[in-house]
């Protein structure tokens, strides 16, 4: 009830169980019953699959479904996840909304705690050909990358289908005080041979925020295109639009441009954006 006087925000509503070890799962059908080979009428759908992590998933850069080598579904999904005891309903992303005030500190776990902290991680659902769950997995995305990452994002064009690379935004971890967030460095990752590539604004007091795909209109390889990022320099309160070339992240010359965003425009630490072509 306080969230629907305004007394709290709407998400606070919302309860977790830290006791279970699982984390809910839910399929939802897009397609009729006879595409299963099975019986389909054997999977309630409004049962969920138990993913065997106790997690909170932040944000999803894709799903699609393959098959294995049993012609068994797969269905896998790329996110960010973190811990319950990390995710605080009241301060979301550090911001105090009874105050008004965003404290960066709040999403900076303790020592000892760096595990907390959103991951990226591949969920891999294996159906059976009735459409029942027979294995829930929850791994890293890229077991070359560890450190605390958000806001996975693909080449659009790949949604929903099979794809190679991921951009997330993340930090350097150069500074002492917030080492993980706000972000300061975008991350691409390979899943196909576990490469890791990154670029960093190569500022201890310049933040980024939600990278966003933008494919080149002749674009041949899914990585062909640019990531568009806003830069936030805390010390003058500026924005800046940064364009980096996608298939160079990693090199001396990825930055494409930086350009000044009006000051009036100004919004540090936008978390989302949508890339639609004219």
């Amino acid at each position: 009830m306080a969230a629907v006087w305004g007394l709290s925000p709407m998400i606070s509503a919302l309860a977790m169980n830290p006791s279970k070890p699982t984390t809910p799962i839910y399929l939802l059908p897009r397609f009729s019953d006879h595409e299963f080979d099975g019986d389909a009428g054997e999977r309630d759908w409004r049962v969920p699959v138990e993913a065997p992590s106790q997690m909170w998933v932040l944000h999803v850069g894709n799903a699609f479904e393959d098959t294995d080598k049993n012609g068994n579904a797969q269905i896998q999904i790329q996110a960010s996840a973190c811990s319950y005891r990390w995710f605080n309903f009241q301060k979301m992303f550090g911001y105090d909304w009874q105050s008004g005030k965003l404290d960066p500190s709040m999403m900076n776990a303790e020592e000892g705690e760096a595990k907390l902290l959103p991951r990226l991680v591949q969920v891999c659902i294996k159906l059976d050909s009735s459409g029942k769950s027979v294995k829930c997995s929850v791994k890293p995305l890229n077991d070359q990358w560890s450190k605390a990452s958000d806001f996975p994002v693909i080449n659009q064009d790949y949604s929903g289908s099979k794809n190679t690379f991921v951009y997330a935004a993340t930090s350097s971890g150069h500074r002492r005080a917030l080492p993980h967030f706000p972000f300061d460095t975008v991350v691409k990752l390979n899943t196909a041979d576990n490469s890791v590539q990154t670029w960093s604004v190569g500022s201890r007091r310049r933040f980024i925020g939600e990278p966003i795909f933008v494919p080149k209109g002749t674009a041949q390889e899914e990585d062909d295109g640019y990531i568009l990022v806003v830069e936030y320099a805390v010390s003058i309160e500026r924005c800046y639009l940064v364009v980096l070339n996608a298939k160079r992240i990693g090199e001396v010359d990825a930055l494409v441009t930086r350009l000044e965003v009006p000051k009036y425009l100004n919004f540090p630490l936008g978390f989302h954006g949508f890339w639609a072509p004219s």
